[in-house]
């Protein structure tokens, strides 16, 4: 019988998201804590934030680094800016808004609140973690290169 090498370790059995990346500025938690669930109350606010940080995110869009492949890093290792972890996230809200919601009632929200019809185009981001034996989990980020489109 062989000894277990590693007693303490738990695999991670939940998806990876943003509140595990390691290296998400405290600022982007805290917007995305203050919006809670997302519901088709808060569309409006998050609309709004969206539009903010997309202007952000293309001015200063993030960037590649050499990854630290010992500890499970990929070769080209994606670091996302502020702007872009939040816009993903928030067109992550919005488009699950849309799904949980019927077209009606999103009309009708839409009209209340003065939302016009649009197109919003975002880079998501997405995260995954590498457990390294002996040194721990790591996550990182990286981003889908095709942009997806919301139509609201």
């Amino acid at each position: 019988m062989q000894d277990d090498l590693f007693p303490d370790y738990e695999p991670k059995n939940t998806p990876d998201t943003i509140y595990d990346y390691n290296k998400t500025p405290t600022e982007v938690i805290s917007i995305l804590k203050e919006i809670g669930e997302p519901k088709l109350e808060n569309l409006k606010k998050i609309l709004e934030l969206f539009k903010r940080y997309k202007k952000e995110a293309e001015e200063n869009p993030g960037h590649y680094e050499d990854g630290n492949m010992i500890l499970g890093a990929p070769p080209q290792e994606y670091i996302p800016s502020k702007g872009e972890l939040l816009v993903s996230e928030l067109g992550s809200m919005i488009d699950n808004i849309i799904q949980n919601n019927s077209k009606n009632k999103i009309e009708e929200f839409k009209t209340k609140e003065g939302i016009e019809a649009q197109k919003l185009v975002f880079t998501q981001i997405f995260f995954t973690h590498m457990d390294v034996m002996g040194s721990g989990r790591f996550f990182y980020a990286g981003k889908i290169e095709q942009e997806t489109d919301i139509f609201l």
